[in-house]
């Protein structure tokens, strides 16, 4: 049954009309025409925006439903709750439905999903999206795709701000590469870990680099944690410290040009790795040996599971090999994994029409990478490196999420959407070493005038 009506084609163009329309005010009103940012502002909406409604189009009439209409489904379920019992609307969105309310224990038994807290927190977020647009899935579909571009657009500028000669290729890293296009636009799990993950930078880098207090940035860094917790919680344990490990860093950089000596640092240093002996020994008195090996265990079942599944079902699948439910052989994956996460599958390798599109765009990481690799110095790249905080929390954060999905997927067509919240980081991370040397393209009066129009995004 499709998902798709004919009123979802009937009120899309209205959405997209006010979408625009708000899109057009805040850019005419932060980046007016001058601005280093203003052409990036509506092309960026909009391939977002077409990603978003190409998604949604190839899963209906092309695979007649997956994983974003599941979502959906019980988005719909729960706003159909809301004229009944709006108590019972209510408990469901903050997942603490009565089984004895009658409205709440019908839509509980519909639902499949209720006890996977990351799949019910995505379709929650559609249901209050939803309460707007007559739960319609097209338009749902389009105002994620703007909430999602506002946190890459967010990452955008705090690091177009870090790299003023190379705004270009900052937005080709950040607000154009295809995957994060097609796979974080619609209702995925994805798209709103693109928006928390891009929020949760900016929050920080403003609050704790640049020292601007603001109750919004606080608020927004505070829903960008609470989003990544319950969707994709091993996001925010991976790149959380990263964030703060890249800002301790440019504060010693800071304190480098004021002070002839570093001591303030190595006093703040000093404090710092006191208190995380302690937090790290408080923590290891209630992590059991039991329950990391339990862990072990567990990722080696999913393994097997997941790769048993992946064959069984459309032969998608990838192997990195056997392991035994130890850390120093699931260790021994790492670079499998992080090659299979950024650079497959290969062309040959694709065995269908969404796998073909996703190969090209590892053959192109993985070309790159490779033109990198011979084309510059390698004592002057790995100076680059140590020398950048954000190369340096890019390169950490690219390698440990890649491993983590690496070695937990086993099927090339989750690992497309998986993967994406890397993308950013690892293009960002090869494009700034490929032309960080290179002369500023733009006259001096172009970077004036970015300093003087600097936008504040979110006030």
């Amino acid at each position: 049954m499709a998902e798709i009506t004919l009123t979802d084609y009937l009120l899309l163009p209205v959405y997209l009309w006010l979408i625009y329309k708000i899109a057009y005010f805040y850019r005419k009103k932060y980046y007016p025409k001058g601005h280093p940012y203003q052409s990036y502002f509506i092309p960026a909406l909009t391939v977002k925006i077409a990603g978003a409604i190409s998604i949604g189009l190839i899963y209906n009439y092309y695979y007649s439903g997956g994983d974003t209409f599941n979502f959906f489904y019980h988005s719909q379920i729960i706003n159909s709750t809301f004229m009944r019992s709006p108590h019972a609307w209510f408990s469901l969105i903050t997942h603490r439905a009565d089984s004895n309310d009658l409205v709440a224990s019908k839509a509980l038994s519909d639902m499949y999903w209720y006890d996977d807290i990351p799949a019910y927190t995505t379709s929650c977020i559609g249901a209050l999206i939803g309460m707007f647009c007559f739960t319609k899935y097209l338009v749902i579909n389009v105002i994620v795709a703007s909430l999602s571009f506002i946190g890459s657009w967010l990452f955008f500028v705090q690091y177009a701000r870090q790299y003023p000669n190379l705004i270009r290729y900052v937005a080709i890293a950040v607000l154009f590469m295809p995957g994060p296009i097609i796979w974080g636009s619609g209702l995925f799990k994805d798209s709103f870990c693109l928006f928390a993950i891009g929020c949760l930078v900016y929050c920080i880098y403003v609050l704790f680099e640049r020292r601007e207090f603001k109750i919004s940035l606080v608020l927004l860094l505070s829903v960008s944690v609470m989003l990544l917790i319950l969707i994709k919680a091993y996001i925010l344990i991976l790149l959380l410290p990263l964030v703060f490990l890249k800002t301790l860093l440019v504060y010693r950089k800071q304190l480098s040009n004021y002070y002839e000596n570093r001591l303030p640092y190595y006093i703040v240093m000093f404090i710092i790795t006191v208190s995380l002996f302690f937090i790290v020994r408080r923590v290891s008195h209630r992590v059991s040996a039991e329950a990391v090996q339990t862990t072990l265990e567990t990722i080696k079942r999913q393994k097997d599971y997941l790769l048993h599944v992946s064959l069984l079902s459309d032969g998608s699948a990838y192997d990195l090999g056997d392991f035994d439910p130890t850390l120093g052989s699931i260790l021994s994956k790492f670079w499998p994994a992080v090659n299979v996460t950024l650079f497959r599958p290969y062309v040959w390798e694709s065995r269908s029409v969404m796998e073909f599109f996703n190969s090209f765009e590892s053959l192109g990481m993985l070309l790159l990478t490779l033109y990198l690799l011979v084309s510059r110095n390698i004592f002057k790249t790995v100076k680059n490196i140590i020398t950048d905080p954000t190369l340096i929390m890019c390169l950490l954060f690219v390698l440990a999420f890649s491993f983590v999905v690496g070695v937990s997927t086993y099927n090339f067509g989750s690992l497309s959407r998986y993967r994406i919240p890397g993308i950013p980081f690892f293009m960002l991370f090869v494009l700034v070493l490929l032309f960080k040397d290179r002369p500023a393209a733009a006259p001096a009066a172009a970077e004036g005038n970015e300093v003087a129009a600097e936008a504040q995004p979110v006030s």
